[in-house]
C-alpha cells in the first residue's frame, strides 16, 4: 500500500470517528437515539435511566462536537497530506503527526465527554430519585 496509502486510511478513520461522533450529538439532540441503542456514551450512569441517558448526552454535547470538528478537519487536512505525497512522490516525516494529532485529540476529547455524561447522568437519577442531594424536595425550616 505505501505511506499514501496509509495515510489515506488514517484520513478515513478521522473521518469516520468525526461522522459517529457528529451523528451522536445530533441524534440525542433530536430524540432519535435511545438508551439501548448500539452506540453512545454508554456508561453506568448514563443506560440506568432514559432521564440519565439524555441528560449526560446533552452535557457532553458540545465536547461530541469539538470531537466531530477535530475529527473532520485532521482528517482532511490527513487526506491532503496523502495527495501531497502522491504529487510529490514522497511523504513529509512530520505530515504523520496530523492523524496522530488528529486520533489522540479525538480520544482525548471523547474520554472527557464520557466522563461529563457519566456525572450528568448520576445527577439525573440522583435528581429523579429524590434522595435530596440536589433536589428541590428539601425540607426548610
Amino acid at each position: 500500500m505505501g505511506e499514501p496509502g496509509a495515510l489515506f486510511v488514517a484520513a478515513f478513520g478521522l473521518l469516520v470517528l468525526a461522522g459517529l461522533s457528529h451523528f451522536i450529538k445530533n441524534s440525542v439532540a433530536n430524540g432519535t437515539l435511545d438508551r439501548n441503542s448500539e452506540i453512545g456514551l454508554r456508561t453506568k450512569a448514563t443506560t440506568s435511566s432514559d432521564a440519565a441517558w439524555t441528560a449526560g448526552h446533552k452535557a457532553a454535547g458540545g465536547w461530541l462536537s469539538t470531537c466531530s470538528y477535530t475529527g473532520y478537519l485532521m482528517g482532511t487536512a490527513t487526506f491532503a497530506g496523502a495527495l501531497a505525497a502522491i504529487a510529490t512522490n514522497s511523504v513529509h516525516p512530520l505530515v504523520w503527526l496530523l492523524p496522530a494529532t488528529g486520533f489522540v485529540g479525538a480520544v482525548v476529547l471523547l474520554v472527557l465527554a464520557t466522563a461529563i455524561a457519566s456525572k450528568a447522568g448520576k445527577n439525573a437519577t440522583r435528581f429523579s430519585h429524590g434522595d435530596g442531594s440536589g433536589s428541590l424536595d428539601r425540607n426548610i425550616e
